[in-house]
């Protein structure tokens, strides 16, 4: 006598599961209650392609996080890590910075210290905008140091040279999306350089109407810098945050590029 697949039950009217070909009793008989190996092909069409969509989401997910998730440290030496590229970059702005007040080591350790923290940060918060916009849209973006750009920037950090090139690298970003995030990522860098000279050149007209030292002179002279370093960058040319700008939105380039030359216009006035 056939005996349930399930309690051990002999039957005399045995159930036959169509999934998996096993006899059950009446209680038993349904494929969620012998826990069924051919349960999936029971389920309608609506919950199989739920599942379906599910798995292919989790494929998707391991297989990009796979794909960006960076090499571990020890695989890299000191000069591929991140770091060390910003901090390469970091001193050349600095040394261009300097040239734009003439090397003058002659000034207060305050002030000197003052102008390297400055220059310093025009350079790091204008790749960290790139950076920080580029990885909240899921982008992969790191700064990396361009050679040739780094050489034309160490030599334009000599002082008789009026034009500054600062262009020692650019944060590289990797990953498929849209052209308006592309056109973002580039402009917020430029972006984030016209709010700190426009914010700079305000203080410092503040404070030349207050007995106030050398800070008006020194809030001037970071906020030329940074003006300078907004219109360089859109320019329209090669690599630079221009190009990838005015690719996405020639209006939106035209403002910033227009606002950005008024503010380096207004520097040399101050």
């Amino acid at each position: 006598m056939v005996k349930c697949g399930v309690c051990g039950k002999e039957l005399v009217l045995p159930f036959k599961c169509p999934y998996c070909g096993g006899y059950f009793c009446a209680e038993h008989r349904l494929p969620e209650k012998h826990n069924c190996p051919g349960l999936y092909a029971a389920a309608s069409p609506y919950e199989k392609e739920l599942k379906r969509r599910r798995a292919l989401a989790r494929e998707s997910e391991a297989t990009w996080s796979s794909r960006f998730t960076p090499l571990p440290r020890y695989r890299e030496s000191v000069f591929q890590r991140e770091w060390f590229h910003l901090l390469v970059g970091g001193l050349l702005v600095i040394l261009v910075g300097f040239s734009l007040i003439g090397y003058n080591f002659w000034l207060p350790p305050l002030m000197l210290a003052l102008f390297v923290i400055g220059f310093a940060a025009s350079f790091l918060i204008h790749e960290f905008s790139h950076r920080s916009y580029a990885r909240s849209h899921g982008l992969y973006a790191r700064f990396k140091l361009d050679p040739f750009g780094a050489l034309l920037t160490l030599v334009t950090a000599v002082p008789f040279i009026p034009f500054k090139i600062i262009a020692p690298g650019a944060v590289v970003v990797t990953g498929i999306t849209s052209i308006e995030i592309l056109g973002m990522s580039a402009l917020v860098g430029p972006l984030s350089n016209i709010v700190l000279a426009a914010g700079l050149d305000i203080a410092a007209y503040i404070l030349s109407r207050l007995p106030s030292g050398f800070l008006p002179y020194l809030l001037y002279k970071l906020g030329a810098l940074n003006a300078f370093i907004a219109f360089f960058n859109l320019i329209p040319f090669g690599e630079l945050d221009g190009k990838k700008v005015f690719a996405w939105s020639p209006g939106k380039w035209a403002v910033a590029f227009v606002i950005s030359l008024i503010l380096l216009a207004a520097s040399m006035y101050l």
